[in-house]
């Protein structure tokens, strides 16, 4: 959706970060099955207002100031969009080499416009951002392990959903594959959605990552494009031959990397590939933007009619 002592000490720290960029997990025939990228930048709001229908975002937004609660009865829903300010997240470049999309702007619309559908079913919302910035703005240890890394990002983000109060977590991610075959990765695109069942409500996960995944498919559908079904997914699958498998920071359970995990069910979804050309165009559309907005909110309905809030 990468030779010296210092370079191998660097991915493995990365690795062992569970921050999984652009992976080169080899195709299998006859889709090819790339590993999906899993950074998430994040600056807590909760929504006092109902945007528009179709959000705008603005590129220079500054953070928005401590969150408050929103009046009301309905469940709360935590909307992570991955990635932000310096941290852009996967990028599209066109066959002239000039990038022309970047994951962070994408996911943020998309969360905004999932936002909007809530609030008009009565919804609260919980935006993790609700513009172009960064997580742990002041670079805060929240780890407690003596460094600022990409660790203390997504503890961050964790921390801020947790402290919502959130009934459940969506984090909205785009899938990226590179590899010496350019027209292979320009072709190769996809639909995945990660839950991790290593929790007292892993099969909530189960089920609402079933529901977003079968939703986000009828709606690619709907707007003319067969995605390739890569599935529901554990959080932790090894990306490699090999590979121990690492669960993702902002759904997994407390272990040597996840200081505080998350408190409700979530998951985290990845309904196209930003690298095929195919389908970073197609998610520029605003009529794909808001397919697939809607596919998020009958999924995050159905949930409810199943599991209602305690």
């Amino acid at each position: 959706m990468k030779r010296l002592a210092a370079f191998a000490l660097c991915c493995l720290l990365v690795a062992f970060l569970l921050v999984r960029c652009v992976q080169t997990r080899p195709p299998a025939p006859p889709s090819p099955s790339p590993s999906p990228i899993k950074v998430a930048a994040i600056t807590p709001v909760i929504v006092q207002e109902t945007p528009s229908a179709t959000p705008q975002v603005d590129p220079t937004a500054a953070p928005s100031p401590t969150p408050t609660r929103i009046p009301g009865q309905g469940p709360l829903v935590a909307i992570d969009p991955g990635h932000g300010g310096e941290d852009l997240g996967a990028r599209h470049f066109n066959r002239q080499g000039q990038m022309d999309l970047h994951e962070s702007t994408i996911t943020l619309q998309l969360a905004l416009r999932v936002g909007a559908k809530l609030q008009a079913l009565g919804y609260r919302v919980f935006y993790t951002r609700d513009g172009d910035y960064d997580p742990n703005l002041y670079e805060r240890d929240v780890t407690g392990d003596g460094e600022i890394n990409l660790r203390d990002v997504v503890q961050t983000r964790t921390d801020l959903v947790n402290e919502s109060g959130a009934d459940i977590l969506l984090s909205l991610h785009l899938n990226a594959w590179e590899c010496e075959d350019e027209e292979l990765w320009r072709a190769t695109g996809g639909t995945e959605t990660y839950y991790c069942p290593d929790r007292p409500f892993g099969d909530r996960n189960l089920r609402l990552a079933t529901l977003v995944h079968q939703n986000i498919l009828a709606a690619l559908r709907s707007v003319g494009h067969e995605p390739s079904d890569r599935g529901v997914l554990i959080d932790h699958a090894p990306a490699y031959p090999g590979d121990p498998g690492h669960h993702l920071m902002i759904l997994g359970p407390k272990d040597e990397i996840i200081v505080r995990p998350s408190n409700m069910p979530g998951i985290l979804s990845e309904p196209v590939f930003i690298t095929c050309d195919a389908e970073a165009y197609l998610v520029m559309r605003e009529d794909v933007q808001d397919a697939l907005a809607q596919a998020y909110v009958d999924a995050i309905v159905q949930y409810f009619k199943e599991y209602p809030p305690q």
